[in-house]
Order: C-alpha cells, then structure tokens, then sequence
C-alpha cells in the first residue's frame, strides 16, 4: 500500500510540472497575441513607416528560375524599400493562381498606420491574392479621422504586395513573419514571364505608383495595384536575413 501511495504521489507531482509547463507556454502565446510590435530595426537604411523608396531600373537584369512546370523570367523594373507593418499575410496555398510565381502576399501599410488605435480601427481580409480592408463610421470619426484627412490619404498608405523569396534565407525570415509585426523590405519590383512546359505563356508587371486605379491595369495584378516584389531581404523582430 505504502509503494502505490508513493507512486501516486510521484504521478501527481509530474502532472503539477506538466501542467506549470502548459499554463507558461499558453501565457507566452497570450502575451505575444496581445502585444504590440514596436521593434525598431537595426542597420536600416531608412526611416520607419516612411514613404516606400524606389528607383527606377533601365535594362534590369533577368532572373531565371526553373520550376517544375516550366521557367518563369523576373526582370528588375525598379530598385524597392518599405518600412512599415504587417497587415495581413499568407503563404499563397498551391491551389490559387501564380502560386508558383508569388509564393507570397503580404500587406504592409506604412504611414499612420504605425499606431496601435489605426490597427484596432481597420478590419483587414484577404480572399484569394486579393487584400481588402473596412472600418465603420464610428471608428472614422472617433478615431481614423485624427490620422488621415480623407480615406483616399488612408488608402495610399495601404499596400499589398506579392513577394517572391530571392533564396533560402529570405524564405525563412518571410515564414517567420506574423500579423502586426514591424518589417523592412528590400529587393526590386518585377515584371514576369511564365513560360510552361505545354506552350502557355503568362506575364504581369508589378505597379510602379502609388496612385493606382483600375485603368492602370498592367497583366496579372489584380486591380493594377498590387507591388510585385524580388525581395532580396528581410528584417524583422525575428531578425535579419538576406
């Protein structure tokens, strides 16, 4: 009797460390989920949610990258930084298209939209490739209006961005990336030539303005809009890679 007692006793102490264990990961995760990011990064060349910078390229290089359904051509169009935060992300499921070409869309909004009550205020989705965002009346008035004049200066600031990973290690700090974290991006805005193995041929050029509308229409880019980018490193609270 006095051994089954002792081994209860061994079993009930194990579950209590199992149990700490659980309750300190599940806290961690909770803080994390709660938190804010507000990370300033390290050895970047540019001011934190600043306007993007860009240059344009004459002649770019091209870069070839063979893919299990053909070759697909990144032609360099302009020199590209952005500085700002994590809107909404996602590692584009196989299923949708040019999942191939864009591994990943991810929208960074810079400008006011650097502070928290902007986060709160803004509701954003993504369906398919494309990013939408909404915001009621209430939360214009008693709080967006302090920071954007008209929802056209709010909408300037609100970019979605189809991201091509230049290599292993930029893939790595794009998968480490998370919703409201502060990030910088360089690399370069593309156009593409998706050449398949059975004939076809798909192209799109990345917007180079940040005026768009739906006339500016140039191949694959949803409404025109979207930054189409070869990016070439990443930083973020996770750290530096390139």
């Amino acid at each position: 009797m006095l051994d089954m007692f002792n081994n209860d006793t061994e079993y009930s102490k194990l579950d209590i460390k199992t149990k700490i264990v659980i309750a300190i990961i599940c806290l961690y995760f909770l803080i994390r989920f709660l938190s804010f990011d507000n990370t300033i990064l390290k050895n970047v060349d540019m001011q934190p949610f600043s306007e993007p910078i860009q240059k344009d390229v004459q002649n770019g290089i091209i870069i070839n990258k063979k893919v299990k359904y053909g070759n697909i051509e990144y032609q360099q169009i302009a020199n590209y930084k952005i500085y700002g935060r994590v809107y909404a992300i996602q590692s584009r499921p196989s299923k949708l298209p040019l999942a191939i070409v864009y591994p990943y869309d991810i929208t960074i909004c810079f400008g006011e939209f650097q502070h928290k009550e902007v986060f709160k205020s803004i509701r954003v989705m993504m369906s398919s490739t494309v990013s939408y965002y909404s915001y009621s009346g209430r939360a214009w008035t008693k709080h967006l209006s302090k920071y954007f004049k008209s929802p056209a200066e709010l909408l300037h600031c609100y970019i979605n961005n189809h991201i091509v990973p230049a290599n292993k290690n930029v893939n790595k700090g794009l998968k480490k990336l998370q919703k409201k974290d502060i990030v910088y991006i360089e690399g370069y805005l593309v156009k593409y030539k998706y050449s398949q193995n059975n004939g076809s041929i798909q192209e799109g050029v990345s917007s180079t303005a940040r005026n768009d509308n739906e006339n500016s229409y140039r191949g694959n880019n949803g409404s025109g809009s979207c930054e189409q980018i070869y990016v070439t490193r990443v930083v973020s609270r996770h750290g530096d890679f390139r």
